[in-house]
């Protein structure tokens, strides 16, 4: 089926919803948009979406509906209630959850599908906002071989590489954690390498050899290496989120992560440095005031609550 034939709904416009949003809407698609903050939907509007009042709404005529949210929290929130997707989804619709959420939450969203007759995709995303723009990002997808054959098309439209991990949907949240908890190790170490390479004076030539070792990391390489937090595509909380989810998954099977628990005891003092609005690689500036670099001058971040928003390290 072309995605042109599709009705196809997406719920929360953050960072990352946008980009998968946008992408999903060039198809040619049947397009439903919904948000908390309306504003977020003008854009998509203009250009023929139509706009839903509620996830229930959006849900209703919809054939495959897309989240991206911020956490187990937001995930129920949007499924449950009199409001919420499943009151409102039909017999067979899919719904594709792109959100970095814990093993045990795919699996109970998986539970109110089936009970529902309608079919869930734990699909979590690995890039940055601007590969979600430019759709290219990596998705994780467990669920019904079936679903998911339906729903490859529609996953291709924001992504480079779809990698598929048989019907369990707690093994995507799973991986997804996995490869987050790798990524924040190399900003640990980055953080420390180059407090140690600044204090001898030879901090360019290592952020050049790092952007020549981790192409994948430059945007982080060049955050770290000049202090720069701000515009993040991840905040510091999102971050910390992120690394609780990866211990307390760790723990379900006895596994002892310590490099995580050094990053969330990392992650909780640059929150009380006010950084915590800043990109989640700010957490390594903890290394250099460790070492006796000056402080950066930040204002104390006020938090906000979640916008259905999710964004996800790269």
């Amino acid at each position: 089926m072309s995605l042109k034939d599709l009705n196809i709904a997406c719920i929360g416009l953050g960072q990352m919803g946008v980009g998968i949003a946008q992408n999903v809407q060039a198809s040619g698609c049947q397009f439903v948009v919904c948000n908390r903050t309306p504003e977020k939907m003008q854009p998509f509007v203009a250009a023929g979406a139509k706009s839903a009042r509620s996830p229930r709404e959006a849900a209703s005529s919809a054939d495959i509906v897309i989240t991206s949210l911020m956490d187990d929290q937001s995930v129920f929130d949007t499924l449950l209630g009199e409001h919420g997707m499943l009151a409102g989804m039909r017999a067979g619709a899919i719904h594709i959850g792109t959100s970095t959420i814990s093993p045990g939450c795919s699996t109970r969203c998986a539970e109110l599908h089936s009970a529902q007759g309608s079919r869930y995709l734990a699909a979590p995303v690995a890039g940055r906002p601007n590969a979600a723009a430019a759709g290219k990002l990596f998705t994780f997808v467990a669920g019904e071989t079936e679903a998911i054959e339906r729903a490859r098309p529609v996953l291709a439209s924001y992504t480079q590489s779809i990698i598929e991990l048989g019907p369990d949907p707690a093994a995507a949240a799973s991986l997804k954690l996995a490869v987050n908890f790798f990524a924040a190790s190399l900003l640990e170490a980055l953080g420390q390498a180059f407090a140690f390479a600044e204090k001898r004076g030879v901090l360019a030539p290592m952020s050049g050899m790092m952007k020549g070792f981790l192409p994948p990391m430059e945007e982080y390489i060049d955050r770290i290496a000049n202090r720069r937090y701000t515009e993040p595509g991840f905040t510091l909380n999102a971050g910390l989120k992120d690394v609780g989810l990866m211990l307390s998954a760790a723990a379900e099977v006895r596994v002892p992560l310590p490099i995580a628990s050094l990053i969330r005891d990392k992650c909780l003092a640059a929150q009380a440095h006010g950084l915590s609005d800043q990109d989640w690689c700010a957490f390594t500036e903890m290394a250099r005031l460790e070492a006796g670099q000056p402080a950066l001058a930040m204002a104390q971040s006020s938090s906000t609550a979640p916008d259905f928003a999710h964004a996800a390290p790269g």
